[in-house]
């Protein structure tokens, strides 16, 4: 009897063994799928977040793509505004260097130009301004006792007296001082045209004349700015002209 109970001491004791290992596997495979779901919650939270990060990329994607579309507007009608704003001043050339008060002994600074610069300095007659004035420039590059005179910005009746003007300035007032100046014509552009000639002057014209089988080269009063070159073998004149990304 003694070793009877004792057997089956053993075999509870082995069972309660068994039964405390059963509830340890269900302890970790608890704690397993505890985790799982935790994973599963966070996968779902990762996914979701995926999705609003695309939401989020189609809407700024949509942005991008209106502000470029609206970018191009503003370029296309900044263009237009150029491209108006040098039409406009066709007629125009402008005087350059020309000290300030050197028309006061005329009745108007056109009679001025008309009679004295355009017809007794340079030999042009029957040029008609229809107006003329000075404008304003920055000064802060001209020292206090030495300041810049205004240009003077003058409107042709007629286009072709703008050529006329232009031609002969090169040939008449290079070390020919009027009114005690040196002075230097150009013609009336917009800023960035301005610029585009200063650039290209800068940075390509002498590297364009030193080229091998360019005959010679020079950047004309045109719009848009532009060098022509013409090289030994070539008939006809070529353009070189600033690309625009």
């Amino acid at each position: 009897m003694p070793d009877t109970e004792a057997k089956l001491d053993a075999v509870l004791a082995k069972m309660d063994e068994l039964l405390a290992a059963k509830d340890e596997q269900e302890s970790k495979l608890n704690a397993i799928l505890i985790k799982l779901e935790s994973l599963e919650k966070s996968q779902k939270k990762t996914a979701q977040d995926v999705d609003e990060l695309k939401d989020s990329y189609k809407l700024l994607d949509h942005d991008v793509t209106e502000r470029r579309r609206t970018a191009k507007k503003i370029d296309a009608l900044n263009e237009k505004i150029e491209d108006l704003e040098n039409r406009s001043k066709r007629n125009n050339v402008v005087i350059w260097g020309l000290k300030e008060g050197a028309e006061k002994d005329c009745s108007s600074v056109e009679e001025f130009l008309e009679e004295e610069l355009f017809s007794k300095h340079m030999g042009l007659d029957n040029i008609e301004v229809m107006r003329a004035h000075r404008t304003k420039i920055n000064q802060a590059a001209a020292s206090a006792t030495a300041p810049q005179s205004r240009p003077i910005h003058v409107y042709l009746l007629r286009y072709p007296d703008k050529g006329r003007i232009l031609k002969a300035a090169a040939n008449t007032l290079k070390d020919n001082p009027f009114c005690d100046s040196q002075i230097f014509i150009s013609d009336d552009v917009s800023k960035s045209v301005r610029s585009e000639r200063a650039k290209l002057r800068k940075d390509h014209l002498k590297q364009l004349k030193e080229r091998e089988g360019v005959q010679f080269a020079f950047i004309p009063w045109s719009v848009p700015a532009q060098i022509l070159y013409k090289e030994i073998d070539s008939e006809g004149l070529k353009s070189f002209k600033i690309r625009h990304e």
